[in-house]
């Protein structure tokens, strides 16, 4: 246990870890409710992926050039306002749904502000873990928890959403989720962050930074070939929060209850190896662990794709849920150990357009996929192709120098 949580032995790590935990749960309160709103407006797989294609188009503009001003300015300040205007969409969203009846294109507008914040918040939080541990040594052990932290919103979260939405209704989401940011800001505030710019960063322009970013990924093979890793499995696998809606309505014929069920046992499955991995003290045997949890995750498609059964699904989604943090978890860890400090931002940035941006991507793909061959096929097809791209990149990181 020492071992699994020695990060909080730094005084940020101690404040932001809880603030974060609190946050995610309301986040993924938010999430389920927006996924099944949409689906219960649309009831159309391919509208749905449509809207949220739409919606999460600023990832693709504003991140890249949100790595620049991450590496440029005070990130403890740029951290407070973030959080603030995710209180501030919540709050909308839900003095909406609760005083009027909320249109699809409320929906698409208020899920574009929420991406623009976005855009900024994820590099900006995945870059912030230096300067919340002392000793770099403790950096991986600190993203794990990071991770068990999303994994136990992902587990509380949808759980909360199910209930709230079959009981009182889809509004009270956004307000747990309002609520939830008072508790972050407050932490916030106590957080001493020292960090260093160097005057070459403070100097160039923004393009200039942005060009100096992309030109490092490209030289640097170890980096770049894990960015093309979470690429290709965020925009085969990561729709699965957009997808299960429809998934639970038309193969299980069942309601939000039982999709805040499944959800949940997704994220009990994605603490269980967040915590594992937070115990590892180095990153030695990642690349095993990275190529054997996208493979599980490719076969826990694979399952929800050929069953209608409730105890296979909840299987099929517990494995999702592996590696779903499996992966993550070991990109994330094996690029930050290898970043140079003064293009942390700018990669972790480059990071979450591969992850976040391919995402929205292909929530257009896969509701039009999941349209055209039907929600089952389209879990089935994809699951066998994230099982390849596993087993592809195993024999392809075994030229670097990970073990």
């Amino acid at each position: 246990m020492k071992s699994i949580f020695r990060a909080l032995k730094y005084r940020n790590f101690r404040l932001f870890f809880p603030g974060l935990m609190v946050a995610q749960i309301g986040i993924w309160t938010q999430n389920v409710a927006i996924s099944w709103m949409v689906y219960d407006i649309t009831k159309s797989a391919f509208f749905m992926g449509t809207v949220m294609f739409l919606s999460a188009l600023p990832l693709f503009i504003i991140t890249p050039f949100a790595g620049v001003i991450i590496d440029k300015f005070d990130k403890h300040k740029l951290l407070r306002i973030i959080q603030n205007l995710f209180a501030l969409q919540a709050f909308l969203m839900a003095f909406i749904t609760l005083f009027s009846q909320i249109e699809i294109w409320q929906i698409a507008v208020l899920g574009v502000f929420l991406n623009i914040i976005a855009a900024i918040d994820s590099p900006l939080r995945q870059s912030m873990f230096v300067e919340l541990v002392d000793d770099k040594k403790d950096l991986g052990n600190a993203i794990a928890l990071n991770s068990t932290c999303f994994n136990i919103a992902r587990l509380v979260g949808p759980a909360i959403a199910g209930v709230l939405i079959a009981s009182v209704g889809v509004g009270y989401c956004f307000l747990i989720n309002f609520l939830c940011f008072i508790p972050v800001n407050i932490l916030i505030l106590f957080m001493k962050i020292n960090e260093v710019k160097e005057g070459k960063i403070k100097n160039e322009t923004v393009i200039e930074g942005l060009k100096e970013g992309i030109e490092y990924v490209f030289n640097t093979p170890k980096i770049g070939t894990l960015l093309l890793y979470i690429a290709l499995f965020s925009f085969l696998g990561m729709t699965y929060p957009m997808l299960m809606p429809i998934y639970t309505a038309e193969v299980l014929h069942k309601n939000a209850d039982t999709l805040g069920f499944l959800m949940s046992v997704a994220g009990f499955g994605a603490i269980s190896v967040s915590l594992l991995m937070a115990a590892k003290s180095s990153i030695k045997g990642l690349k095993v662990i990275l190529s054997l949890t996208t493979f599980l995750f490719g076969i826990g498609f694979i399952i929800l794709g050929i069953t209608k059964n409730g105890f296979y699904s909840s299987l099929g989604m517990l494995l999702v849920g592996v590696g779903t943090i499996g992966t993550l978890t070991s990109v994330n860890t094996l690029i930050q150990s290898v970043v140079s400090d003064d293009k942390r931002g700018r990669v972790m940035s480059i990071h979450s357009i591969c992850y976040m941006g391919t995402v929205s991507l292909s929530n257009f793909f896969a509701g039009s996929f999941a349209h055209v061959l039907g929600i089952a096929n389209a879990l089935l097809c994809l699951g066998i192709l994230i099982s390849f791209v596993g087993i592809y990149f195993f024999f392809k990181l075994k030229k670097f120098i990970y073990s």
